[in-house]
């Protein structure tokens, strides 16, 4: 292994594997929403894609969806956002229910977080314990925010996690020409990069 890669090719098993989406929220993701995101379909169609593998294979989903106190006092340094002010960052707005687009599966768990990591003060760890996952699967959104602070975390914490080229990607107001940038930086010190089709295959093996 290259002293200056961290990450290795991981064995991949669908017994202790979890898929993780990260912020595919309409906040997000929908064209709709505060954000305007007109570029995410080909997201949404790479993920319905890849999720259905995973849940053919028995990989369990979990969506862990940003979502701040209505009156605000865990938005710290997001308060000042005109969109946060609002109030669609806030418990009970319709923007942050999942992207309409997003097919779900009754098995799908939801969690909840209010920092880009989707560690940071939540219970995913003891969600990920009880399910007994060894790796971590990152989909979603986006890629220089929560799957960058959440690889990270998950690094920090020695749990391996592979995000999912093609299902995941930057929000709309992130320059969009320095995804590959991100990933690279992500591939080369803290997770895998793959792509959806060879995590399926390598999950299949």
């Amino acid at each position: 292994m290259s002293e200056r890669r961290v990450a290795r090719q991981l064995e991949l098993d669908p017994s202790d594997c979890v898929v993780l989406v990260l912020d595919a929220q309409a906040l997000f993701m929908s064209p709709d929403g505060p954000f305007q995101n007109q570029s995410a379909e080909p997201l949404v169609v790479e993920l319905n894609t890849f999720l259905r593998g995973c849940r053919t294979l028995g990989v369990p989903v979990v969506f862990s969806n940003y979502r701040l106190r209505a009156d605000l006092s865990d938005a710290g340094l997001l308060r000042d956002l005109s969109s946060v002010a609002a109030g669609h960052w806030s418990a009970g707005s319709r923007w942050l229910d999942l992207d309409g687009r997003i097919e779900r599966a009754q098995s799908d768990i939801e969690v909840f977080h209010h920092r880009p990591s989707g560690f940071f003060g939540t219970d995913l760890e003891a969600v990920l314990d009880e399910m007994g996952a060894c790796t971590l699967l990152l989909a979603g959104l986006s890629v220089n925010n929560a799957i960058s602070a959440t690889a990270r975390d998950a690094f920090a914490r020695d749990i391996p996690a592979i995000v999912v080229r093609g299902c995941v990607g930057a929000a709309a107001f992130e320059p969009a020409d320095q995804l590959e940038t991100y990933l690279t930086v992500l591939d080369t010190w803290t997770s895998e990069v793959v792509s959806g089709e060879d995590v399926l295959a390598r999950l299949r093996a």
